[in-house]
């Protein structure tokens, strides 16, 4: 899956970028960032489900706030 930074306010990520993303235990994705694409450092819960069927996810265990929206396919 690819997931399209939408936030963020710590600099390991490019708003507007896709990163890939593999969804792990209930509904959590482990993602990389701008110094390692493919690594799984990351991880982010869903905080939101908007009516156009996307999913948007928040990074934790960061001071400030990143996050990801998945797209519906």
């Amino acid at each position: 899956m690819m997931v399209k930074c939408i936030k963020d306010t710590e600099g390991y990520w490019t708003e507007g970028e896709l990163y890939p993303a593999c969804l792990i235990t209930a509904g959590f994705i482990i993602f990389g960032d701008d110094e390692d694409l493919e690594g799984d450092g990351w991880t982010a819960a869903p905080v939101d489900y908007p009516d156009d069927g996307a999913v948007i996810y928040r990074v934790g265990g960061i001071d400030g706030e990143a996050l990801f929206e998945e797209r519906a396919a």
